[in-house]
Order: structure tokens, then sequence, then C-alpha cells
């Protein structure tokens, strides 16, 4: 697994300690609202989630990675690169996510976060390119992937769920050749 570092933030590995603040997030109907069907997490499937993302790593050397704030080192949500199951038609294909406590919202986080995966993914996990799945009332999220300079290719219906989702991609020489 690996580390990064931005202006504010750290990106790093699942810690013991990050269970429970994890678990805390994923229950917080508010930042639950456009992930899946918007149902909140108990513990345990926050637990298993963790265990998911350590075999993601193992299997193909990129997952997700907490992210804590650099100056408190408190745990404000997670960043990374996951397989998009909840939507086959995008198999095989690698989705960019991520998902922060509110009181972390509006000031950038997220952008600064998927910024340094992307960069992470595409100089050193050598992907040729990355997706992200956003639901259409998400406006912030839609806002995030903007910024990044992805691209909608499609607007889809998530299977089970019945919600509709647009469908980014960015490639790696537009993201390398923009620097």
């Amino acid at each position: 697994m690996i580390a990064l570092a931005t202006s504010r933030l750290v990106l790093r590995p699942w810690a013991p300690s990050d269970l429970a603040p994890f678990a805390a997030l994923c229950a917080d109907p508010e930042v639950m609202r456009y992930i899946g069907d918007g149902s909140t997490r108990s513990p345990g499937e926050v637990q298993a989630a963790i265990v998911r993302d350590r075999q993601c790593w193992s299997r193909h050397g990129w997952g997700l990675l907490a992210i804590e704030h650099l100056d408190t080192q408190e745990f404000i949500g997670f960043c990374g690169l996951a397989e998009p199951d909840f939507l086959p038609p995008l198999r095989p294909s690698v989705e960019i996510g991520w998902r922060l406590a509110r009181d972390y919202w509006g000031q950038g986080f997220g952008t600064e976060a998927a910024a340094a995966v992307v960069d992470w993914a595409f100089t050193f996990a050598d992907l040729e390119r990355v997706m992200a799945v956003v639901q259409l009332d998400n406006l912030a999220s839609h806002r995030v992937v903007e910024k990044l300079g992805m691209r909608r290719e499609q607007r889809t219906i998530v299977p089970g769920h019945g919600v509709w989702v647009d469908v980014y991609a960015l490639e790696a020489d537009g993201w390398l050749g923009a620097r």
C-alpha cells in the first residue's frame, strides 16, 4: 500500500483507529445520501468494506485510502480506487471515489484528495483510464469530477437501486499532458 500527501491531507492505508470514525461517517444519512440506495451502514458492514478493500489492494495494487487531516491527524474520510461492481456494464474498469465527513464538505478536500489519487493512478499505478460514477443530484461530486477534467460519457441507471447516474472518464494522457 501507499501513502500520499497534499498540502492539507495525508492519504494512507486504513488503521484500526479508523473503524469508529468511518462507522460514524457511514451512519450519517446525509453523508450516505448519494451512495448506492442511500442506506446507512452498520459497523459490521464498515468493517467488511475495509476487509474487501485490503483484498483489492492485494489483487490489484490499488484501492481506497483513509484521509487524515494533516494538521489534526483526524480521520475525515476516504478516497481511492475501486471496481464498480454495482454497475456491471462498466466492468472491467477502475472507479475513483471519495467520501468525507460533513464537517469537511465545501472546503476543497474532496478535489484535493481525488487529484492526488488520480495523479498516483496515472503516474505510478500505470492505469490508462479512471471512471467516476455520480448520482444526478450530487452537485458537489459533479463539481469535483469537472475540476479533475473528467468528461461525461453516459447517463444510466444503477441496477438494483434504480438510481440515475452520470458516468465520467479521464484518460491518463489527458491528465499527464495537462500537468
